[in-house]
């Protein structure tokens, strides 16, 4: 019997059309399969599960296998979490007020002047998915994220919104891993005919560009600044630092074992993943 790993690390990923077709002809053909849920936001990790769980499988089919960051690592070594690393307040005294999001209960806890501190989301079974916690203007500054044991094995630190760390612990509550994401400016541009029906952004700006004319008429070229958020990884069971994200997947790769297994990547992360490994042969959905 063959072993497969598909790695997915992002929602959108296990969306794919091609990773159902991939995932149903491995089990097909009587593969051992097991997905790797190896995002870094914590938080898409209870939403990838619920993606996942929406395949229609054949039936009959073997059971497949999903793993995360934080079952590969629940036994490796850590280090203690500073009080900086993460707010912690008494939510027991503050008021609370029970609500459905879709189906899915929520509890918010309210202060004296009647803010939201924090938010607390629960699947089936009343299992605590994760904890959302705000500040006086009601942005978000750290999402706690929880297995279905009730486990807390991801803090995500956000600044202006958008998530500026995760930290990723052990089964004893200790940081393994610190990922830190960085955003990189980018140059973008358009070339748009002058009877297209959709327009460029308006925070593009016209240059002038004669080399963009096509036979029957002439393109407006439109220039802009993009963003692109890229992520490091420290260890803090052997202080290894990682300046690319797939450095640190090619080590995951290899804690699991995979010589002998076929290794799956989306498609879209093919090109910078496989640098990594030069010698193994990848599939990708």
């Amino acid at each position: 019997m063959g072993r497969a790993i598909l790695l997915a690390t992002t929602i959108q990923g296990i969306r794919k059309a091609t990773f159902r077709r991939q995932l149903i002809s491995l089990v097909n053909n009587d593969f051992q399969v097991v997905v790797m849920l190896a995002m870094t936001d914590f938080d898409e990790i209870w939403q990838a599960k619920r993606e996942f769980n929406k395949i229609d499988l054949p039936v009959d089919t073997p059971s497949v296998r999903l793993i995360s960051l934080a079952d590969i690592y629940a036994d490796h070594d850590g280090v203690s979490l500073k009080a900086d690393d993460f707010v912690d307040p008494d939510l027991s005294k503050l008021q609370e007020y029970d609500s459905h999001q879709g189906k899915m209960p929520v509890s918010r806890y309210i202060d004296k002047d009647g803010n939201i501190v924090a938010e607390t989301l629960f699947g089936e079974g009343a299992v605590r998915l994760h904890t959302l916690y705000f500040d006086n203007n009601s942005r978000i500054i750290q999402i706690n994220s929880y297995d279905d044991q009730d486990w807390l094995f991801g803090i995500g630190e956000y600044v202006n919104d958008t998530l500026d760390e995760s930290l990723l612990l052990n089964a004893k509550g200790q940081l393994v891993y610190r990922f830190t994401n960085y955003i990189k400016n980018q140059k973008v541009s358009y070339n748009v005919t002058a009877n297209s029906t959709i327009s460029a952004p308006q925070d593009l700006t016209e240059i002038q560009d004669t080399n963009t004319k096509s036979n029957d008429e002439a393109l407006k070229t439109y220039e802009g600044q993009g963003k692109e958020i890229f992520t490091k990884a420290i260890s803090y069971s052997d202080y290894h630092r990682y300046d690319d994200i797939n450095a640190f997947y090619h080590q995951v790769l290899l804690n699991m074992n995979i010589e002998d297994a076929r290794t799956y990547i989306d498609i879209d992360n093919i090109v910078d993943a496989s640098k990594y490994l030069p010698s193994k042969r990848i599939f990708n959905y």
